[in-house]
This record gives C-alpha cells, structure tokens and sequence, in this order.
C-alpha cells in the first residue's frame, strides 16, 4: 500500500506539472525571443516564483538539511551570506538588465555581455564556461531526486529510474513552451516546495520535540563557529561562489528579462526575499532538529549527509514520505528545467548564431537540440554520483566566479573590451580548475578567494589599457522605469 501510494503520488505531480506546461502554451507567441524569455510578459506572480523556485533546489531539500546536520549552524550562516548577497545584487543589477532587455530584447545573459564589450567571442565564451560549469549544479539535483526516491520508496524506486523521470520530465517542461511552461511550471512547484517544508518542520517538532521544545545548546559544538568543520577557511571557500550567485549563473539572470515592467521587477524582488528567508530557516532548522534527535537517541545516526533526508523520508509517516518526495522532485525538476532552457539559449544565440547569422530560422531547432544533449550529460554525471550534492553546487559556483568583474564593471565602467573580459574569464577560470584538482592553497588563502582575486586584478589591470566600445552608455545608467 505505501509504495503504491508513492507512486500515485508521483503520477499526480507529473500530470499536474504536465497539464499546466501545456497549458500555458497559449501564452507563447512561437517566436525565438518569447521561448526564452517570454518577452518581458511575467506578472509578480510568475516573476517570482519562477525564480524562487529555480534557485532554491534539491540543493536545499537534500543538500543543506544535510549540511546542517553534520556541520551544525554554520550552515544556516553559509546559506544568508547567499541570501544577503542576492538581495544586494539584484537591487543594484537587476533593474539595469531588465532595462537593458527592454531597450535592446536580448535573449541570453551572455548576449548582453557580448553588447557591452564589443564582442561575440565574449558571450561565446561565457557560454562555453557556463555549458562546462553548470553540468555539475544540474546534475547535483538529479541525485537528490534519486536519493529521495530511493528513501520514500524504500528502494522500490531503483537510483538510475529516479534519474532518467527527473531528467526526462524537466526536458519535457522546458520544451513544450520555452519560458512560459518552466515559469508556470515554477508556480506550482514553488507552491509545494514552501508547504512541504512547513510541514515537515511541524512533524519532526511534534514529533520529537513537542513536551520540551528545541534547544540549540543540545548540539554541543555544532551551536556555534568556528567548530570542527567550519574554519574561517572553509567559510570563506564556500560563501564566495555563493555570494556571486545572482550575476555569475546565468539560468537566474534570464530571469530578470521576464517581468513586465519595472514594478514587477520591485515587487519579484521583495517577495522572493520573503519567501528565500522562510525557505532558508526552515530548510536548516529541519537539519538541526534531526541532529538534535540523533543526539537523543531517536534519530539514526546518519554519516553520509545527503542521506539524512532520504533516511527521514523512509521512516516518517506516508504522508510526510510522499510529500517530501514530491518536494524534492519539484525543487529539483524546477531548477534543471531552468538551467537546460538558459544554455540552451545561450548556445544557439551566442555560439551557433555567432558563427551563422544567416541562419536565424534555425536558433530554435538548435536550441532545442541542445536541451537534449545537455539533458544526456546531466544523466550521465548524476549516474556517476561523483559527490555531496552541497559540493557539487559550490564547485558549479566557483567554476562561474570569473564572470563576476566582468558584469559588475559591465554597469560600473567606461574601461574594457572584448579583451579585458575574455582574459579574465580565462585566468580566473584556469585557476579555479587548478587550485580544485591540486587542493592547493598558497599563502593559506582558499580557492575560491584566489579566482575572485585574480580574475578581479586581471580585468583591472587589462580594462585599465583597453577602452569601452563606442554606445555602451547606456549600461552605465541607473536602473529606469521604463515600460
């Protein structure tokens, strides 16, 4: 009866998910720039949902409740330095590519980088970087589908078919409408995803907690840092990549084209701050609770931390097993639908399109050819299992580093050209890639400082001796409210 109702369950979240990605078809106007973007149509509904749901993943569900587990509330601290690190970039960048959008209808992040320095071979390579980077981020939610299915499931739902749905189903949404289905599609997930994780606070405090109540003391080292895993170090190495999440991935930075007009980009921002904050406690407050009850006695002892959620999963009650199975999965299918649109865009507008710009007819055959060769790598890495899926985000994170100078000088600087963007994404690239394989640390600084660093000194030292292109004022204007 219980792995019936697994499965029903499941059914249910993919023919909903499946009828309202076909009905939001009616919405596209079957042209290149609407698949990807929905030309600028999102109300503050779509607007932020969409883009909450696209950035919080199994990365939260599996991940951080993980994270918080084995590390204690270091992990609450590394995900608001995310979160503070979002809202600031997105009051200061987002109105200015949503402008930017508006002007000149861009389609992909990297296209509007290619704009303002003056060069194809600049989005060319930010696609190439983010085609190699983001593989691991994506991949990352296909295992925490997995594993959840394994645990809900009691191992009734095999690893590689919980891969191959997951894959499959964020292949399917993304198709079917481009923008317009990932985003209504973002609606109903993002729905789940808030519900559930109240619920699931609200047993595990019931049903562990309820005659005494939570006492963060009880977690002994894990009450505080600096403890045994977070060293100012190990801090440091992973807020970085996460601060710069915002402006570096680029399936969170086509979000901005969608809204309407310059009040709903106000008001996505607002409201997605309120939904990540609440997102946030509950996720790693739900991690604690559950050390807390391994510390009593009445929750095992979980050594693999992206198991702790699959193990609460496959011993709690069926509705709460069915529920966050289903959560996970819309967290997950949320963000690799986003992620597969975005490079998908970014390849057949910045790469393809660069090379045969006589072939406009043929960007979205393209496109969506690459959906499906991005969707088989995507399998190909999660049935590979290479590590912490918290790990795996970071790594995507630091991999996408280099990008940072390049877009804040984008809207800060007249300096700087093709270049000075192209070198600093090489350099910052060549040794986030290096410092990860060697585990080097020079001078005690951690990697992802020493790409910061480095790529930030180099697109100083290089915009310094190159002017800007001629007409990029208007990237250097405050964000209006043009409409």
């Amino acid at each position: 009866m219980e792995q019936l109702a697994v499965y029903i369950s499941v059914i249910i979240y993919l023919g909903v998910g499946s009828a309202i990605a076909f009905f939001s078809k009616k919405f596209l106007k079957r042209d290149f720039k609407d698949f990807y973007t929905a030309s600028g149509r999102f109300g503050t509904l779509l607007a932020t949902l969409s883009y909450a749901a696209t950035t919080y993943s199994a990365f939260m569900f599996i991940g951080l409740v993980g994270l918080a587990y084995t590390t204690g509330v270091g992990a609450l601290g590394f995900e608001l330095i995310y979160f503070v690190g979002t809202l600031l970039l997105l009051y200061f960048i987002a109105p200015r590519y949503w402008r930017i959008h508006r002007r000149y209808g861009y389609v992909s992040p990297a296209e509007v980088l290619s704009a303002r320095y003056g060069s194809r071979a600049v989005g060319a390579s930010v696609t190439l970087l983010a085609l190699v980077s983001l593989i691991p981020y994506a991949s990352s939610q296909v295992i925490g589908v997995a594993m959840a299915a394994e645990g809900a499931s009691g191992g009734t739902i095999p690893y590689v078919t919980a891969v191959v749905i997951a894959v499959a189903v964020a292949l399917l949404w993304s198709m079917i409408a481009g923008m317009w289905s990932v985003g209504w599609t973002d609606v109903f997930q993002g729905m789940i995803m808030l519900l559930t994780g109240f619920l699931m606070v609200f047993w595990v405090y019931s049903w562990g907690y309820s005659a005494r109540g939570f006492d963060f003391a009880s977690l002994g080292p894990l009450s505080y840092v600096p403890n045994q895993y977070w060293s100012f170090s190990t801090f440091l190495n992973m807020t970085i990549p996460w601060f710069f999440f915002a402006i570096t991935n680029p399936q969170v930075v086509q979000r901005l084209f969608s809204p309407k007009d310059h009040k709903t980009l106000r008001s996505m921002i607002v409201w997605f701050g309120a939904y990540g904050l609440l997102f946030t406690l509950l996720v790693t407050l739900l991690g604690l609770m559950l050390r807390g009850l391994t510390i009593e006695g009445s929750f095992p002892m979980v050594t693999y931390r992206d198991s702790v959620t699959p193990t609460l999963l496959g011993m709690a009650p069926l509705w709460i097993g069915v529920l966050g199975l289903v959560a996970v999965l819309a967290a997950s299918v949320s963000t690799i639908d986003g992620i597969l649109l975005t490079l998908s865009s970014m390849a057949a507008r910045d790469i393809y399109e660069s090379y045969r710009p006589e072939s406009t007819r043929l960007k979205l055959l393209v496109g969506r050819a690459t959906l499906g060769v991005l969707a088989l790598a995507c399998t190909a890495f999660a049935l590979a299992r290479p590590g912490f899926i918290v790990d795996l985000s970071v790594l995507s994170s630091s991999l996408l580093l280099p990008q940072a100078p390049i877009v804040i000088g984008m809207f800060l600087w007249k300096r700087g050209g093709r270049a000075s963007a192209v070198l600093t994404l090489i350099s910052g690239f060549a040794v986030a890639i290096s410092l990860y394989f060697t585990k080097m640390t020079p001078l005690g600084v951690p990697m992802n400082a020493w790409t910061i660093i480095v790529s930030s000194i180099v697109y100083l030292l290089a915009a310094s001796f190159e002017r800007g292109p001629e007409g990029i004022e208007v990237f250097l204007g405050v964000g209006g409210e043009e409409s």
